[in-house]
C-alpha cells in the first residue's frame, strides 16, 4: 500500500538576522486574506519575533512568502531560561558583611 504524502507548507517571513523562516501569527494572515481582496491591496507592516535568536524586525506585506514543511517548535527564551537563582541563605550573608 502506497501512501501519498501531503506536502504541508505555512506562509511567513524570513528573519532580517539569522535567515530562518517565522511563521505569521494567525492575525496577521486574517489581515493579509482580506487585504488580497482589495484591488488597491496596500502594503502592511507589522513587528514578528524570531523564534530562533529572539531579535524583533518590522515586516512588510511584500516579505510574506510560502514555506514547505511545518513551522520549528517555539524555543525557550534563552536569555530568562538561564537566570542565576537566588538563595535566600546567600542574600543574607551578603547583608551582613
Amino acid at each position: 500500500m502506497i501512501q501519498e504524502m501531503t506536502l504541508q507548507s505555512y506562509r511567513g517571513v524570513l528573519c532580517r538576522h539569522c535567515r530562518q523562516p517565522i511563521p505569521l501569527p494567525a492575525i496577521v494572515i486574517k489581515l493579509e486574506t482580506a487585504a488580497e481582496k482589495d484591488p488597491e491591496k496596500p502594503v502592511r507592516a507589522f513587528h514578528i519575533r524570531c523564534r530562533a535568536c529572539e531579535n524583533e524586525h518590522m515586516y512588510k506585506s511584500t516579505d510574506i512568502a510560502d514555506f514547505e514543511g511545518t513551522p520549528s517548535p517555539r524555543r525557550s527564551r534563552g536569555r530568562f531560561a538561564h537566570a542565576p537563582s537566588r538563595l535566600p541563605g546567600s542574600l543574607a550573608k551578603a547583608a551582613n558583611a
